[in-house]
């Protein structure tokens, strides 16, 4: 987040910047344009002085300045020109570099969000089939045992009525004894084998008792199992919940991103703009160069036409009208 702050402000600070650079490249074209126009509004002036004042041969001089002094303000104003496109050259470079790198960090932070929703949903996922499982299994579990236990007391109540008819078989054999020897062996050899079930039963019985107990051990793992899962799909209801935080703060990072990228547009904006005043105040200034140069033109032509009437003529030369002041085109405002 720190460096993603620093990184802004980089930004800022560059356009900053580079809109003062254009700012000060346009001060600088406004004070060549203002001393082209007062070069061209004297001129005329000085030159009629000099023609008036002074010899063809010094007006040629003058002229001969003139024109160096002109070749000079284009010279300077084409270096202008060129700074102030290669500022805004590299003005637009940056902001388009900017621009790239704010894309990239919305789709790095798009991928982060849409990994990360993926993988909790994945781990709620698991977390939901792996309580339904423990569930099933607890039921399974104690569906067994009850189905067990039923058949415990089952086997019970047929022994404990096995158990009464042998007594009363006992009863019957016990009242004949003395009717018979062979009937009194029948009845030992019965009560033994009464014994025996009953003996096979209470064995059972203690079977029965050690299988409730290895029961309640299980239902007690079973409970232990259940709380943890329990406790697992809370532990994976807290990390979704975070998951959806951080997801949100990711979103309102990624429509800060996009505001910063629509300034950027807008400042770019403003910078072509600036560049197509700057175009346009030069063409303006080409043609009032232009315009000047006819002027001077037009000078040397006067004073060709002088030198020739003098050279054919002997009465003195008349004094050649002042040249008309060039038109200056008004700046734009």
């Amino acid at each position: 987040m720190t460096r993603e702050n620093t990184n802004k402000h980089y930004s800022l600070r560059k356009l900053k910047k580079g809109t003062a650079s254009v700012a000060v490249a346009l001060s600088v074209l406004g004070a060549g344009l203002a001393s082209q126009t007062e070069v061209k509004a004297e001129a005329p002036r000085e030159v009629t002085e000099e023609l008036v004042n002074s010899n063809p041969v010094l007006l040629n001089k003058r002229i001969n300045k003139l024109q160096e002094d002109l070749a000079n303000k284009e010279q300077e104003s084409k270096e202008t020109i060129d700074t102030l496109n290669k500022i805004l050259d590299e003005t637009v470079k940056d902001k388009i570099a900017k621009e790239q790198e704010s894309k990239e960090t919305i789709g790095t932070l798009n991928k982060i969000l849409d990994e990360t929703v993926k993988d909790k949903i994945a781990k709620e996922q698991e977390s939901k089939e792996t309580i339904g499982t423990l569930n099933k299994i607890l039921d399974e579990t104690v569906k067994d045992k009850i189905a067990k236990e039923q058949e415990s007391k089952e086997a019970i109540g047929a022994l404990k009525a096995d158990v009464a008819k042998k007594d009363q078989a006992n009863k019957i054999l016990e009242a004949s004894r003395k009717r018979t020897n062979r009937d009194l062996e029948a009845a030992r050899n019965a009560k033994k084998a009464t014994e025996a079930a009953l003996a096979d039963a209470n064995a059972k019985a203690e079977k029965l008792q050690e299988d409730k107990q290895i029961l309640e051990a299980s239902r007690k793992r079973t409970n232990r199992d259940l709380e943890a899962a329990r406790n697992a799909k809370k532990a994976t209801e807290a990390a979704l919940a975070d998951a959806n935080a951080k997801a949100e703060k990711l979103q309102e990072e990624k429509q800060i991103l996009e505001a910063s990228r629509k300034r950027t547009n807008r400042d770019l904006e403003a910078a072509r703009n600036a560049k197509k005043e700057v175009e346009a105040e030069l063409a303006k200034l080409k043609a009032e160069a232009e315009a000047l140069k006819e002027q001077l033109a037009k000078q040397a032509q006067e004073i060709e036409k002088l030198k020739d009437s003098k050279e054919t003529s002997p009465k003195a030369p008349e004094a050649p009208k002042a040249p008309e002041k060039p038109e200056v085109a008004p700046k734009d405002s």
